[in-house]
């Protein structure tokens, strides 16, 4: 069985790997809870207690931000319906697409994938059964598309 594979296989059996400290496997957390959550901080953070991910709201700034109990990966999401965003500074845009894969395999979200395509700045776009698209670039302030260093998933919803 390839790595893959072998990856699908624990990720079916596992609800989550927020206590692993695995930038990979927190990647795909953070992307369940974006999903899962459709842009609404309070659907969101109802999602983060059960995986020990803690939360944090910020009024001012309309965000609520989110975080594993230890490691390299971070999210937020608007207050208001809007985008949901989780960043990783261990893994690149590789694995970051690996992980998005990986969640898509376990089915058991109801979303699927109903177009791949690429956005203005030619970064990979995935649109999503509940209409949301997904963006995935580099982390940081002025992301690219690519990054071996670390990576994003950025999700906008609609009313956002």
């Amino acid at each position: 069985m390839n790595k893959l594979a072998c990856l699908a296989a624990l990720l079916a059996a596992s609800p989550a790997f927020a206590q692993d400290p695995d930038p990979v496997y927190q990647m795909i957390d953070g992307i369940s809870f974006c999903m899962l959550g459709e842009g609404k901080a309070d659907t969101t953070v109802a999602q983060l207690g059960t995986y020990d991910w803690t939360s944090e709201a910020d009024a001012e700034m309309g965000i609520t931000t989110f975080t594993p109990p230890a490691g390299p990966t971070m999210g937020m999401v608007s207050n208001e319906v809007g985008f949901c965003h989780v960043e990783s500074s261990a893994i690149g845009t590789g694995d970051a697409e690996m992980a998005f894969s990986l969640f898509m395999m376990g089915g058991n979200s109801g979303i699927e994938v109903t177009a791949e395509g690429a956005d203005a700045d030619g970064c990979m776009t995935k649109t999503l059964s509940n209409g949301a698209v997904a963006v995935l670039t580099s982390g940081g302030q002025d992301p690219v598309c690519e990054s071996d260093a670390d990576s994003a998933w950025r999700f906008e919803f609609a009313g956002g």
